[in-house]
Protein backbone atom coordinates (compact mmCIF):
# COMPACT_ATOMS: atom_id res chain seq x y z
CA UNK A 1 0.00 0.00 0.00
CA UNK A 2 3.04 2.24 0.50
CA UNK A 3 2.47 3.54 -2.96
CA UNK A 4 -0.12 6.18 -2.08
CA UNK A 5 2.44 7.73 0.13
CA UNK A 6 4.43 8.80 -2.25
CA UNK A 7 1.36 9.52 -5.31
CA UNK A 8 -0.03 12.27 -2.58
CA UNK A 9 3.63 13.48 -2.74
CA UNK A 10 1.81 15.99 -5.28
CA UNK A 11 3.16 18.59 -7.52
CA UNK A 12 7.14 18.67 -7.10
CA UNK A 13 9.54 18.61 -10.39
CA UNK A 14 12.42 17.23 -9.68
CA UNK A 15 14.63 18.37 -12.66
CA UNK A 16 14.26 21.67 -14.59
CA UNK A 17 11.62 24.55 -14.38
CA UNK A 18 8.08 23.94 -12.90
CA UNK A 19 5.23 23.82 -15.32
CA UNK A 20 3.14 26.74 -16.64
CA UNK A 21 -0.35 27.13 -15.42
CA UNK A 22 -1.39 27.73 -12.04
CA UNK A 23 1.04 27.50 -9.09
CA UNK A 24 1.54 24.76 -6.77
CA UNK A 25 -0.02 24.67 -3.72
CA UNK A 26 1.56 24.07 -0.28
CA UNK A 27 -1.15 22.40 2.05
CA UNK A 28 -1.65 19.77 4.43
CA UNK A 29 -4.72 17.28 3.33
CA UNK A 30 -6.46 14.64 5.12
CA UNK A 31 -7.96 11.94 3.26
CA UNK A 32 -10.59 9.56 4.96
CA UNK A 33 -10.54 5.68 3.21
CA UNK A 34 -12.95 2.74 3.18
CA UNK A 35 -13.93 -0.10 1.31
CA UNK A 36 -15.32 0.23 -1.82
CA UNK A 37 -18.79 -1.23 -0.69
CA UNK A 38 -19.48 -2.20 -4.85
CA UNK A 39 -16.48 -4.57 -5.13
CA UNK A 40 -16.34 -8.43 -3.74
CA UNK A 41 -13.17 -8.57 -1.13
CA UNK A 42 -13.75 -12.12 0.16
CA UNK A 43 -10.91 -11.89 1.96
CA UNK A 44 -11.11 -8.57 3.70
CA UNK A 45 -13.53 -8.60 6.57
CA UNK A 46 -13.36 -4.57 7.42
CA UNK A 47 -11.15 -1.80 6.72
CA UNK A 48 -10.66 1.72 7.42
CA UNK A 49 -7.21 3.87 7.37
CA UNK A 50 -6.69 7.54 7.02
CA UNK A 51 -4.25 9.23 4.84
CA UNK A 52 -2.33 12.46 6.12
CA UNK A 53 -0.25 14.91 3.57
CA UNK A 54 2.12 17.68 3.86
CA UNK A 55 3.20 19.92 1.08
CA UNK A 56 5.01 23.04 1.15
CA UNK A 57 8.15 24.05 -0.93
CA UNK A 58 8.67 26.32 -4.06
CA UNK A 59 9.98 26.05 -7.37
CA UNK A 60 13.43 27.57 -7.12
CA UNK A 61 13.90 25.73 -3.25
CA UNK A 62 12.11 22.60 -3.81
CA UNK A 63 9.36 20.33 -2.31
CA UNK A 64 9.43 18.89 1.10
CA UNK A 65 6.62 16.50 1.48
CA UNK A 66 5.72 14.21 4.46
CA UNK A 67 3.07 11.83 4.63
CA UNK A 68 1.70 8.89 7.09
CA UNK A 69 -0.88 5.88 5.69
CA UNK A 70 -2.23 3.85 8.07
CA UNK A 71 -4.98 0.87 7.34
CA UNK A 72 -6.63 -1.21 10.37
CA UNK A 73 -7.83 -4.09 8.59
CA UNK A 74 -10.04 -7.25 9.67
CA UNK A 75 -9.67 -10.58 7.37
CA UNK A 76 -12.35 -12.69 7.30
CA UNK A 77 -11.47 -14.96 10.58
CA UNK A 78 -12.04 -11.37 12.12
CA UNK A 79 -7.96 -11.36 12.56
CA UNK A 80 -7.00 -7.70 12.58
CA UNK A 81 -3.83 -5.93 11.35
CA UNK A 82 -2.54 -2.70 11.68
CA UNK A 83 -0.49 -1.21 8.71
CA UNK A 84 1.30 2.56 9.24
CA UNK A 85 3.76 3.65 6.36
CA UNK A 86 5.42 7.12 6.79
CA UNK A 87 7.28 8.82 4.11
CA UNK A 88 9.44 12.44 3.95
CA UNK A 89 10.90 13.07 0.60
CA UNK A 90 12.89 16.70 -0.61
CA UNK A 91 13.09 16.97 -4.25
CA UNK A 92 15.43 19.80 -5.30
CA UNK A 93 15.90 21.92 -8.59
CA UNK A 94 19.09 20.26 -9.06
CA UNK A 95 17.09 16.90 -9.87
CA UNK A 96 18.36 15.09 -6.81
CA UNK A 97 15.90 12.89 -4.44
CA UNK A 98 16.10 12.07 -0.81
CA UNK A 99 13.98 9.90 0.81
CA UNK A 100 13.17 7.96 4.39
CA UNK A 101 10.42 5.61 4.31
CA UNK A 102 9.17 2.90 6.84
CA UNK A 103 6.43 0.47 6.65
CA UNK A 104 5.21 -0.79 10.43
CA UNK A 105 3.20 -4.28 10.18
CA UNK A 106 1.40 -4.73 13.25
CA UNK A 107 3.91 -2.59 15.74
CA UNK A 108 6.78 -4.30 13.81
CA UNK A 109 8.97 -2.48 11.04
CA UNK A 110 8.70 -4.89 8.15
CA UNK A 111 9.56 -2.41 4.99
CA UNK A 112 13.01 0.59 5.92
CA UNK A 113 14.87 2.19 2.38
CA UNK A 114 16.61 5.62 3.01
CA UNK A 115 18.72 7.27 0.53
CA UNK A 116 19.78 9.71 -2.20
CA UNK A 117 19.41 9.78 -5.71
CA UNK A 118 20.97 12.01 -8.11
CA UNK A 119 19.97 12.35 -11.89
CA UNK A 120 23.45 13.03 -13.49
CA UNK A 121 23.99 13.35 -17.53
CA UNK A 122 24.27 9.82 -17.40
CA UNK A 123 21.78 7.98 -15.29
CA UNK A 124 20.40 8.20 -11.75
CA UNK A 125 23.12 7.68 -8.91
CA UNK A 126 21.34 6.14 -5.82
CA UNK A 127 23.06 5.91 -2.34
CA UNK A 128 21.36 3.51 -0.10
CA UNK A 129 21.71 3.94 3.84
CA UNK A 130 19.19 1.54 4.93
CA UNK A 131 18.33 -1.28 4.59
CA UNK A 132 21.80 -2.02 3.83
CA UNK A 133 24.67 0.80 2.02
CA UNK A 134 24.81 0.16 -1.17
CA UNK A 135 25.82 2.37 -4.17
CA UNK A 136 23.98 1.95 -7.97
CA UNK A 137 22.62 3.17 -10.96
CA UNK A 138 19.55 3.19 -12.71
CA UNK A 139 18.28 5.32 -15.88
CA UNK A 140 18.38 8.87 -16.61
CA UNK A 141 14.65 8.87 -17.63
CA UNK A 142 13.67 7.20 -14.37
CA UNK A 143 9.99 9.82 -13.09
CA UNK A 144 10.62 11.04 -9.54
CA UNK A 145 7.77 10.40 -7.27
CA UNK A 146 6.01 13.63 -7.82
CA UNK A 147 7.15 14.59 -11.14
CA UNK A 148 4.88 11.99 -12.63
CA UNK A 149 2.01 14.28 -11.25
CA UNK A 150 3.31 17.20 -12.41
CA UNK A 151 4.09 15.42 -15.99
CA UNK A 152 0.69 14.77 -15.74
CA UNK A 153 -0.82 18.08 -15.16
CA UNK A 154 1.28 19.05 -18.25
CA UNK A 155 -0.05 16.61 -20.65
CA UNK A 156 -3.76 17.27 -18.91
CA UNK A 157 -3.23 21.14 -19.64
CA UNK A 158 -2.21 20.45 -23.71
CA UNK A 159 -4.89 18.20 -24.22
CA UNK A 160 -2.88 14.97 -24.42
CA UNK A 161 -5.31 12.13 -22.64
CA UNK A 162 -2.43 9.29 -22.05
CA UNK A 163 1.01 8.99 -20.84
CA UNK A 164 3.68 6.26 -20.14
CA UNK A 165 7.16 6.46 -17.88
CA UNK A 166 8.72 4.50 -15.54
CA UNK A 167 8.97 6.07 -11.64
CA UNK A 168 11.52 5.29 -8.90
CA UNK A 169 10.44 6.48 -5.33
CA UNK A 170 12.96 4.76 -2.97
CA UNK A 171 10.00 2.25 -1.91
CA UNK A 172 10.63 -1.77 -2.04
CA UNK A 173 13.88 -1.56 -0.25
CA UNK A 174 15.04 1.23 -2.36
CA UNK A 175 16.07 -0.76 -5.46
CA UNK A 176 12.98 -0.86 -7.50
CA UNK A 177 11.48 0.93 -10.72
CA UNK A 178 8.44 0.26 -11.44
CA UNK A 179 6.96 1.25 -15.26
CA UNK A 180 3.56 3.50 -14.90
CA UNK A 181 0.79 4.68 -17.42
CA UNK A 182 -1.59 7.26 -17.14
CA UNK A 183 -5.25 7.81 -18.81
CA UNK A 184 -6.58 11.47 -18.04
CA UNK A 185 -10.47 12.77 -18.81
CA UNK A 186 -11.84 15.36 -19.89
CA UNK A 187 -10.96 18.53 -17.84
CA UNK A 188 -14.03 21.11 -15.88
CA UNK A 189 -14.77 23.71 -13.75
CA UNK A 190 -17.78 22.54 -12.55
CA UNK A 191 -18.21 23.71 -8.42
CA UNK A 192 -21.11 20.81 -8.83
CA UNK A 193 -18.76 17.82 -8.81
CA UNK A 194 -17.49 18.44 -5.44
CA UNK A 195 -20.09 16.57 -3.90
CA UNK A 196 -19.67 16.05 0.10
CA UNK A 197 -15.46 17.03 -0.29
CA UNK A 198 -16.39 20.52 1.19
CA UNK A 199 -12.75 21.50 1.99
CA UNK A 200 -12.40 21.67 -1.69
CA UNK A 201 -14.62 24.08 -2.09
CA UNK A 202 -13.57 25.97 1.27
CA UNK A 203 -10.21 26.29 0.08
CA UNK A 204 -11.38 28.22 -3.15
CA UNK A 205 -10.42 25.44 -5.77
CA UNK A 206 -13.97 24.12 -6.41
CA UNK A 207 -13.81 26.37 -10.13
CA UNK A 208 -10.11 25.78 -10.63
CA UNK A 209 -9.31 22.88 -13.31
CA UNK A 210 -9.78 19.55 -12.32
CA UNK A 211 -9.36 16.14 -14.67
CA UNK A 212 -10.34 12.43 -13.43
CA UNK A 213 -6.89 11.08 -13.91
CA UNK A 214 -6.22 6.99 -13.26
CA UNK A 215 -2.21 5.60 -12.59
CA UNK A 216 -1.41 2.12 -13.02
CA UNK A 217 1.98 0.51 -12.01
CA UNK A 218 3.47 -2.71 -13.21
CA UNK A 219 6.36 -4.84 -11.84
CA UNK A 220 9.71 -3.73 -13.51
CA UNK A 221 9.70 -6.84 -14.68
CA UNK A 222 6.39 -7.30 -16.23
CA UNK A 223 5.71 -8.74 -19.72
CA UNK A 224 2.97 -7.08 -22.13
CA UNK A 225 0.01 -9.35 -21.10
CA UNK A 226 0.71 -9.20 -17.04
CA UNK A 227 -1.81 -7.41 -14.69
CA UNK A 228 -0.78 -4.36 -12.69
CA UNK A 229 0.72 -4.16 -9.33
CA UNK A 230 -2.24 -1.47 -8.03
CA UNK A 231 -3.71 1.53 -9.75
CA UNK A 232 -5.36 4.87 -8.43
CA UNK A 233 -7.63 6.88 -10.14
CA UNK A 234 -8.63 10.52 -8.06
CA UNK A 235 -9.44 13.96 -8.94
CA UNK A 236 -6.46 16.03 -9.95
CA UNK A 237 -6.77 19.65 -9.64
CA UNK A 238 -4.52 22.36 -11.54
CA UNK A 239 -2.72 23.14 -8.13
CA UNK A 240 -1.74 19.57 -7.42
CA UNK A 241 -4.35 18.97 -4.87
CA UNK A 242 -6.30 15.58 -5.61
CA UNK A 243 -9.28 14.35 -4.63
CA UNK A 244 -11.80 11.42 -4.71
CA UNK A 245 -9.33 8.58 -4.60
CA UNK A 246 -9.88 4.84 -5.48
CA UNK A 247 -7.23 2.95 -4.63
CA UNK A 248 -7.22 -0.50 -6.47
CA UNK A 249 -4.65 -3.25 -4.77
CA UNK A 250 -6.48 -6.33 -7.08
CA UNK A 251 -7.95 -7.93 -4.18
CA UNK A 252 -9.80 -4.76 -2.41
CA UNK A 253 -10.69 -1.15 -3.46
CA UNK A 254 -10.84 1.47 -0.77
CA UNK A 255 -12.17 4.88 -2.21
CA UNK A 256 -11.00 7.77 -0.13
CA UNK A 257 -12.48 11.66 0.87
CA UNK A 258 -10.98 14.73 1.09
CA UNK A 259 -12.18 15.96 4.86
CA UNK A 260 -9.61 18.13 5.80
CA UNK A 261 -7.74 20.81 3.53
CA UNK A 262 -5.21 23.29 5.15
CA UNK A 263 -3.42 25.54 2.54
CA UNK A 264 0.32 26.73 3.50
CA UNK A 265 2.48 29.67 2.85
CA UNK A 266 5.03 28.26 -0.10
CA UNK A 267 8.67 29.16 0.47
CA UNK A 268 9.33 32.26 -0.70
CA UNK A 269 11.97 32.89 -3.50
CA UNK A 270 15.05 34.87 -3.29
Amino acid sequence: MSKLVHLLALAAFAAGPASAGVPLASYRAVHDLVLDPTVDSPDIGTMTGRVVTEFKGSECAGYTTVTRFVTDATDSDDQRKVIDSRSATVEKPDGSLSFDNQTIDDGDPSDISIGDALRGATGVHVKLKKPEKKSFDIARDVVFPTEQVTRTLDAARAGERFLSFTTYDGLDGGETTAPATVVIGEGSTDPSDVGDEAPIADAGFATMMHWPVKITYFDQDATIDQAPTYSMSALLYDNGVMRRLRLDYGRFVLIGKLVRLDTLPNTPCP
